[in-house]
Order: C-alpha cells, then sequence, then structure tokens
C-alpha cells in the first residue's frame, strides 16, 4: 500500500485519512462555540440602525415596544419568526404576538423577509450586547465652528531651513580656510565680525530679494485663498448626522435637497421636510439624540425656521447650476461635497476654488453618448462615434471659458 509521509511518521493513506477524519470530529466535540455562521453584534448594529431604529428602542418605548432583554423575555425561534414575518404570526394565532399588537394601538410591524435567520440572530446578538451596556451619559453636538484658512507655512518653513543651513555651510568653509592656512604655514587672513559681513552690499541685495520674493507670494497665497474654506464646520443648531439619515437609513439626497435637480441651488430643506419623519421618530438612539429631536419640536411649534448655516459658499460673481451638473452631466453629490453618508458632522470636502473646477472640466468625461442634450455638437459626436477620442470632456464644449462661469 501506498505511504504518505506525515511530519516525522510514516502512515498508510489509510491510517492518514482516518487520522484527519477523527481530527475534525475532535474539533467539533471539543470547541463546541466554534461558529461557522455569520452572526454578530457588529452585523446586527448595521442591520438594526437601517430597519429598526424608526420604531424601536434598546431602552425605551417608542412607536413599538423596547428590546431591552428581549432574548429574557422570548424564546429565540419566537423572536425570529416574530422579526420575519410578523403578519403572519398574529395570522396563525399567536397570543404574545396578538398582545403587542393590540398594546401598541394596532401599529403593524412590517414583514422583514429579505432578513435570514442568521441576519435575525446579528440583531438580537448586539441587542443583547447594548442591554448589557451602562447606561449613556447624554453627549451634546461635537461639531465646532472651524475653518481651514490657515497660510502656507510649509514655505516659510522651508526658507527659514535654508537660511540656517547657509550660515552654517558659511561656518564650515571659515573653518575649513582656517584649517588650510594653518597646514600650509601661511598668513591666517583677519576673520571680518559677522556683524560687518551681513551688512555689506550683497547681503543687502540679497535681503532686499528675499523679502519681494517673501511679500509677493505672501500676497498671491492669500489672494488665492480668498474665499476658500475646506475643511470649513460651522456648528449648526441641530446636530444633524448625515452619516445616520443618508448612510444607515439610506435617505437619498434628493429628499432633503430637492432642489438639486430642478433648480440652480440645491436648497436646504424646510421644518415640514423633517417632520415628515420625526411626527413619527420622536426618540432618537440615545439621550442625546432625543434632545436634538425635541429642538425640531421646538422650531416646528413655534412655526420658526431652523436657521442651518451654510456650508459650501461661492462667490457672487461664480454661476453653478445644480441642475445642469446633476442631470445633464450626472455628476453624483459626492463628486463635490464628499462622502456626506459617512459624515456625523458635514463640513466642506473640497476647495471648491477656480482652479478645481477648471480641472474637473478637463478631466472628467461627460456623459456624452446617451445624452441627447449633447447632440448639437456634430463634430465630437462623428469623432466619438468613429473611435478618434475615448471620452468627451466639458473642456472640449467650452467649459473653460470665463463667460461659463463668470457674468
Amino acid at each position: 500500500m501506498r505511504q504518505v509521509l506525515i511530519f516525522p511518521l510514516k502512515l498508510t493513506s489509510g491510517a492518514a485519512f482516518r487520522g484527519v477524519f477523527f481530527l475534525f470530529i475532535a474539533i467539533f466535540l471539543f470547541i463546541p462555540e466554534f461558529n461557522f455562521a455569520d452572526v454578530s453584534p457588529a452585523k446586527g448594529s448595521k442591520i438594526f440602525k437601517q430597519y429598526c431604529t424608526s420604531c424601536h428602542r434598546i431602552e425605551g418605548k417608542l412607536i413599538g415596544p423596547q428590546l431591552k432583554d428581549i432574548d429574557e423575555k422570548e424564546p429565540e425561534d419566537w423572536l425570529i419568526k416574530w422579526i420575519h414575518n410578523n403578519p403572519a404570526l398574529r395570522a396563525a394565532g399567536d397570543k404574545d404576538a396578538i398582545a403587542i399588537y393590540e398594546e401598541y394601538q394596532r401599529n403593524a410591524m412590517p414583514a422583514f423577509l429579505n432578513l435570514s435567520d442568521d441576519d435575525i440572530k446579528s440583531i438580537l446578538s448586539y441587542v443583547k450586547e447594548e442591554s448589557n451596556k451602562p447606561a449613556a451619559t447624554a453627549q451634546g453636538p461635537a461639531a465646532s465652528g472651524t475653518q481651514s484658512a490657515t497660510p502656507s507655512y510649509l514655505m516659510y518653513v522651508v526658507i527659514i531651513v535654508l537660511c540656517i543651513l547657509v550660515f552654517l555651510l558659511m561656518r564650515v568653509n571659515t573653518t575649513l580656510k582656517r584649517l588650510a592656512f594653518e597646514k600650509l604655514g601661511e598668513p591666517i587672513p583677519e576673520e571680518r565680525p559677522l556683524s560687518r559681513r551681513l551688512t555689506t552690499k550683497p547681503a543687502i541685495a540679497f535681503y532686499v530679494i528675499a523679502g519681494v520674493f517673501l511679500f509677493g507670494f505672501t500676497i498671491a497665497d492669500s489672494a488665492m485663498r480668498l474665499g476658500h474654506s475646506k475643511n470649513y464646520t460651522p456648528e449648526q443648531p441641530i446636530h444633524f448626522s448625515h452619516q445616520l439619515h443618508a448612510g444607515i437609513n439610506q435617505i437619498n439626497c434628493l429628499y432633503c435637497h430637492v432642489g438639486a435637480e430642478k433648480s440652480k441651488v440645491a436648497s436646504i430643506p424646510s421644518i415640514n421636510v423633517c417632520m415628515n419623519c420625526h411626527a413619527g421618530v420622536q426618540a432618537g438612539q440615545s439621550d442625546a439624540g432625543t434632545q436634538e429631536i425635541k429642538k425640531i419640536y421646538t422650531y416646528y411649534d413655534n412655526n420658526k425656521a431652523i436657521p442651518w448655516i451654510k456650508i459650501h459658499n461661492l462667490p457672487d460673481h461664480v454661476y453653478f447650476n445644480h441642475s445642469q451638473h446633476v442631470v445633464v452631466g450626472k455628476v453624483k453629490c459626492q463628486t463635490c461635497h464628499g462622502p456626506v453618508e459617512t459624515m456625523d458632522v458635514v463640513n466642506q470636502y473640497s476647495s471648491l476654488s477656480m482652479g478645481w473646477c477648471i480641472n474637473c472640466h478637463r478631466q472628467t468625461g461627460v456623459q456624452f453618448a446617451s445624452n441627447n442634450y449633447y447632440s448639437m455638437y456634430e463634430t465630437l459626436q462623428h469623432d466619438f462615434k468613429d473611435g478618434k477620442i475615448d471620452k468627451v470632456t466639458e473642456e472640449m464644449m467650452g467649459g473653460t471659458e470665463c463667460q461659463k462661469c463668470h457674468y
């Protein structure tokens, strides 16, 4: 029989097979907690925040019952049925499901047929983990008013370092000259004091040239950055999390910013848009979140608009049309505003400078092939179809001409 060498032992192939078989049996017998299922509190947290937060809280009742220690009140198999298809469970006459339905004014819980058993187990593991945590301390909004418009200090640092280096090299040169004269036995020339060397005509000429250069650089750098507010993060009247709304809850940008595809400006949503959801969602996932929602009701009850602070500002002489970029150009919101769906506090992601806009017009290919808006550019249409050009940029259609953006 053929021999199989495993480590230093020689075993027959049959013995090797039996050894591997018993090894796997030992793994399943002696490591029962070894779990191949895709169940984790981290996965449950994501699903919970996507599907459950509009009706449930870990602590405290909302539209539905609180979920703290729910695993101790009901068995896991019942909870899976309750979450997976609540209407079917009530239709089958389950007393507990019907009792909860009646207690909460017959607010029907929707069926989540898209969730697997492992998904629901992940939700339950997340709820259990959160139930065992101590009560969180309420925290206010983390936003702070900061504006990144600092000068380019790197240039000044480089100049200072170079000046120090030049001074050190001058001292080294003087020392080497002295050593050379001593070795040759020649008289050492008298060293001029540093004050006299710094006031010679060449030195003064250097100071003038360096001063003009530094002054010109400072003026030009400040002028180019005038009005640029990259990373600008003002403190808003309400701590609104785009990460929660646009990311976890996946609310489309255009639901709140309705003007982005219809007009020049994207528009800041009115308080009525907020109340479309928060008429039912009256509590957050924490005490801090609940306090922020209460602020919405305060503005609504007093018939006042929320004084949001605009983050992305352009000079008055710059023309920018949201609908032209969103509808015609098919530009995604994230191209200019960054990954807002991951931002708990939104800041100005891009510089929005003239150079930034021009580079986009030069490099980004427009949706040219299947867009009737560009049918008037016949020459470009032919070149694109014939394969002479692989993409059409806004620059090719005059998108870098002054009058396109300035009027």
